[in-house]
């Protein structure tokens, strides 16, 4: 369960609350480049990188770059010198993806043109900015995720290794869920390219461990309720 982390457990504790309750499978849309051999960046050690300059919500570029930088003991380092007192609207302004409690509310077209490139099959990546609600006011943490040689790498601020771990799909589950029964729709990492929209948040509530691993290895992105 390690990969699932700080996403996944806001998801978690939704469940536990009884907000959300039932589900039904509508689709998925895998997004992946069939053809492209992987390769992990954990392999050079001498900072080889994927650079790309993100755009604001309205598509014009900023001056902000996410390199896939990786130290001599091949852990990410994109996260050097990252002011921890950004707010939304900064986020936004910087050209991140913007997400508040999991959905998305600004940085759209920056996601969108992502997701475009590397069904491509061409490397990018973006930086993803999340804000989570708490007793305390509002906290915040940062995902760097590149698509590089045909795999998907996601890097977490909260994650002191910052050791790579590749993913071959970009899925986007979508379903009825919740009590009363909403449009759901779940954006996740796998390399499971036929895992459903009802698996996922079967396992999510289960507390049998099989069951909890047949959706394993995963990383929740957004979880967005329409």
């Amino acid at each position: 369960m390690k990969r699932l982390r700080m996403k996944a457990s806001v998801l978690v504790v939704l469940c536990a609350a009884g907000v959300l309750a039932g589900c039904s499978k509508e689709g998925n849309t895998p997004n992946n480049a069939a053809g492209n051999s992987a390769r992990n960046p954990a392999g050079n050690t001498t900072g080889n990188t994927t650079s790309v300059t993100t755009g604001d919500a309205t598509g014009r570029n900023t001056d902000t770059t996410v390199s896939l930088m990786l130290d001599m003991r091949g852990f990410y380092t994109g996260f050097t010198g990252l002011p921890g007192d950004y707010t939304m609207m900064d986020a936004a302004v910087r050209g991140y993806v913007v997400m508040h409690n999991l959905e998305v509310v600004a940085g759209g077209a920056v996601w969108d043109r992502f997701v475009k490139a590397s069904a491509q099959g061409l490397d990018n990546g973006i930086r993803l900015a999340t804000f989570y609600d708490n007793e305390e006011g509002i906290s915040s943490s940062y995902s760097d995720l590149f698509f590089q040689d045909g795999k998907y790498y996601i890097f977490e601020s909260a994650d002191e290794s910052g050791e790579p771990t590749p993913f071959s799909y970009l899925l986007t589950l979508r379903g009825k869920f919740g009590n009363p029964s909403r449009d759901t729709t779940v954006t996740l990492l796998t390399n499971d390219s036929g895992l459903t929209f009802d698996k996922y948040m079967t396992a999510l509530y289960s507390s049998n461990s099989e069951v909890i691993k047949s959706v394993l290895p995963n990383q929740l992105i957004s979880f967005q309720l329409d």
